[in-house]
This record gives C-alpha cells, sequence and structure tokens, in this order.
C-alpha cells in the first residue's frame, strides 16, 4: 500500500464511485478532497450505474491497485460500488488499522434526484458507507446533456460545507446532493429539499424498440412552484442537498401493525431540550426543571410523547431523557419541526384533538412550528413556564404572537392536572407528587 506524509490527524476518507475508476468525476473529486484529507480510492472498474445496492455475492472479487493522483491509496474493484465500500472498509480497518471519517461517493455524471436515488449506484456506495457508522454522502452532476457534463467547479468548492452539514447529523443519514450542470456564476446557491418521491418529476419505463425488445429509459414528469423537492431546486438552477435516512423500519406502520396506535384527547410535543439550548437563559435551572417535570408527569400517565431533536443542540437534557423511555423521537434540521416527516407520522399514528407544547428557542421553533398544528386543525395550548429562550424580549413577543394566532397560553401545572384528573386515583396522587414536591 502506498504511503505519503501527510499529517496523522487529517480526516480519512474513502472516495467510490459507480461511473468506474477512470471516470472523470471521480478523478476531479479526489484532486479537490486531496488538499483537506488523506484520501482512499476504491472504485468499481467498470461502469455500474443502476446497479443500485447490489453485491457480488457468488464469485470472487478482485482487488487492484492503482495510481490516482491525490489518493494515498487507490484499487478498482470487479464489483458494484456496494461491493468497493464493504471491501475498503473491511480492508483498511483490520488490515490497514485505518478508521475513515468519511465515505463520498461521485461525481456521478447525471443527476440522482427524485426515483433514482432508489436505482443510483452512486447513493448506494453512500448508503454503504452510512450502515457501517460512516458518515456519507453522494455527489451527483446532471443536465440537459444527461450523462456529458461539464460542470464540477461549483459543488467542488462546497466540499467544506458538505462535510460540515454532514458532522451535524446522525452518520446514518447520507447527504445526497446534485448539482446541476450549469457555470458556477449562474447556479443561484444552495436548498435543502426532501428527495422526490414516486411518481414526483420522473419516471422509469420500458420502452419498446422496432426488433420487438425493450429498453430501460427515463423520461421527465411533472413539476410544480413549491420548490419542496431536490428535483424542483435543481430546475430551478440550485443545488439541492437532500438527507435520506438508512432506516429499515417505519415507526408509524410498526405501531399500527402490532396495534399499539395510542388514543388519547391530548400529545406533548418538547422541542429541542438539549443542552446547549438552556446555556444563555436567564433561569436556565427553573426552565430545565418543570421540563422534567413535564416528561415525568406524562410518562407517568401513560400519554403520547414527542421530542424533537435538532441536530447541532447536544444530548437531550438527562433530567427528561431518564423520563422519556417511550417517546419518539423527530429530529429536525429546519427550525420548523413538521419539515421532519417524522412528525406527520407520529402524529398520524395517534388519535388526538389537542397538543401541549414545551421547549427552548420560543422565537424560532416553537414560533415556526405552532402554525402546522393550527393548519390542520388542532387545538394548540402552550405551557408558558415550559418556553423560553435566550433572547427574553423575543420570548415574550413570540408568545404574544402564538396567543394571538389562536393558541391558548397555560402553564405546566394547570394543563398536567387537567389531564390527570382523568386517571386513576394511583395515578393522580403520582402526579401530584411529581409536581409539588
Amino acid at each position: 500500500m502506498k504511503r505519503d506524509t501527510k499529517e496523522i490527524n487529517m480526516p480519512k476518507v474513502l472516495v467510490t464511485n459507480d461511473d468506474g475508476i477512470d471516470a472523470h468525476g471521480l478523478r476531479v473529486l479526489v484532486d479537490a478532497l486531496s488538499e483537506h484529507a488523506d484520501i482512499y480510492v476504491v472504485a468499481p472498474a467498470t461502469q455500474q450505474s443502476g446497479k443500485s445496492h447490489s453485491i457480488t455475492f457468488m464469485r470472487e472479487v478482485t482487488p487492484k491497485e492503482r495510481d490516482v493522483k491525490g489518493a494515498v491509496a487507490a484499487w478498482e474493484l470487479d464489483g458494484t460500488p456496494a461491493d468497493c465500500v464493504m471491501w475498503a472498509i473491511d480492508y483498511l480497518e483490520y488490515e490497514e488499522g485505518i478508521t475513515l471519517d468519511f465515505v463520498i461517493s461521485g461525481i456521478n455524471l447525471g443527476f440522482n434526484t427524485g426515483l433514482a436515488a432508489y436505482y443510483s449506484g452512486t447513493v448506494a456506495g453512500a448508503r454503504e458507507g452510512a450502515i457501517n457508522g460512516i458518515r456519507s454522502i453522494a455527489l451527483s452532476v446532471g443536465g440537459e446533456g444527461g450523462m456529458d457534463v461539464e460542470h464540477f467547479d461549483y459543488l467542488v468548492g462546497l466540499l467544506p460545507q458538505l462535510m460540515e452539514m454532514s458532522m451535524q447529523i446522525d452518520p446514518g443519514i447520507i447527504l445526497s446532493v446534485n448539482a446541476p450542470d450549469l457555470p458556477s456564476w449562474e447556479i443561484k446557491g444552495v436548498g435543502v429539499a426532501e428527495t422526490a418521491p414516486r411518481g414526483y418529476g420522473i419516471r422509469f419505463f420500458f420502452e419498446k424498440k422496432k426488433n420487438g425488445n425493450y429498453q430501460m429509459t427515463g423520461g421527465a414528469d411533472y413539476l410544480d412552484d413549491n420548490m419542496r423537492y431536490d428535483i424542483d431546486w435543481c430546475a430551478a438552477s440550485y443545488v439541492a442537498v437532500s438527507p435520506i435516512p438508512t432506516t429499515l423500519s417505519d415507526t408509524a406502520a410498526l405501531m399500527r401493525l402490532k396495534g399499539l396506535t395510542q388514543v388519547s384527547d391530548c400529545l406533548t410535543l418538547i422541542i429541542d431540550p438539549q443542552e446547549k439550548m438552556p446555556v444563555r437563559m436567564k433561569n436556565a435551572g427553573g426552565f430545565i426543571s418543570n421540563l422534567e417535570k413535564l416528561a415525568h408527569s406524562v410518562s407517568r400517565m401513560g400519554k403520547p410523547l414527542i421530542i424533537a431533536e435538532s441536530y447541532d443542540m447536544g444530548e437531550i437534557l438527562p433530567q427528561v431523557k431518564k423520563h422519556a423511555a417511550e417517546a419518539e423521537t423527530v429530529r429536525h434540521i429546519h427550525p420548523d419541526v413538521w419539515t421532519s416527516p417524522d412528525l406527520e407520522k407520529y402524529t398520524g399514528a395517534i388519535d388526538f384533538r389537542k397538543v401541549l407544547i414545551a421547549g427552548a428557542a420560543t422565537n424560532v421553533e416553537l414560533l415556526q412550528t405552532v402554525p402546522g398544528f393550527l393548519r390542520r386543525g388542532y387545538e394548540v395550548v402552550v405551557l408558558e413556564d415550559c418556553c423560553d429562550s435566550a433572547d427574553r424580549r423575543g420570548h415574550e413577543l413570540s408568545m404574544k404572537t402564538m396567543e394571538d394566532m389562536g393558541c391558548t397560553i397555560s402553564t405546566l401545572e394547570t394543563e398536567v392536572m387537567m389531564m390527570a384528573g382523568s386517571c386513576s386515583k394511583q395515578v393522580l396522587d403520582a402526579v401530584k407528587n411529581i409536581l409539588f414536591t
């Protein structure tokens, strides 16, 4: 294995792709990353587009060392992108003692937006990294020319920012990044967006040829102007960044199929009860104490509880976490928690009419999340003594704004005791003990 003299604390990055080790996009990517990281390349020997997450299971694969400018070491593998990442992780860790910090797959020639992410070998290379607990990014450039793309410079310039974004989220979530094939001065910026669902933006189908055979092809479907999906942003000359999870279970569906769908008049949502939130609050101690009482009381009553967790605000406060073992967790990037599809899933699995909302950053997260509940017809109660912000004036204005929107402003004791009134005497006594001792 080839060595160089780079600093030992440089991040270790595995680069792979599905266009093959000789692809121009891979060479551009390695060259750009090599100034800032130790680069190891393991890529397919031949074109593997559309192979998705397939693996070579029934035959041997052969790694061959290659010379790739900017890489500490490089190999081609006669397998799929998933094979390449799987082999690289095992070889580098167990035979060379190297622990990878990132897997970056690409730069693919052609978009991997929407439905294409299911079939993409580029995305699969990143997914294989993510399911092994390594932060992973898939990079693609597309346009009207299909695989005949020219412009990589804007995407390459985003690499430090993309790696930093990946550091702020769970390593089991891929960043799928799609850039339009445009000169950098024509790209308008970066948009964080959902990956478009099936039936939106593009569809794949078999086209019958004159000789009677069929060939897979793709065609554009409809777009709208809501700018919700990755395809919309790319069509509008933006780079689209989409977080794609690697989880295999849908919690809401699991709840329904197990017969565990909860029936409750009231749902409690605590937004961002995390370690970094209370740091600059004047009454941090009282705020944390009230959140603990709220989580403990709701848990004791067996009522549904959702914890919203921002990716960059640290761990859940231990005072809350110890009482939230049965709570569902919603992770979000944008301040509006409704931008996380998990919130829609969980609320859809619970039959409730009223929501109690508490948490930090009243003037940001709460203010942006509350309208989503109101639009869906829920009665919204904001617990004033369980909300706070480092910006005291902003907190007060936000409470007034939410009241003007149609929310009820109430207190921890009032709302929890109303809920406890319908519980057994044993539970009621336990809740009184939590609140008043």
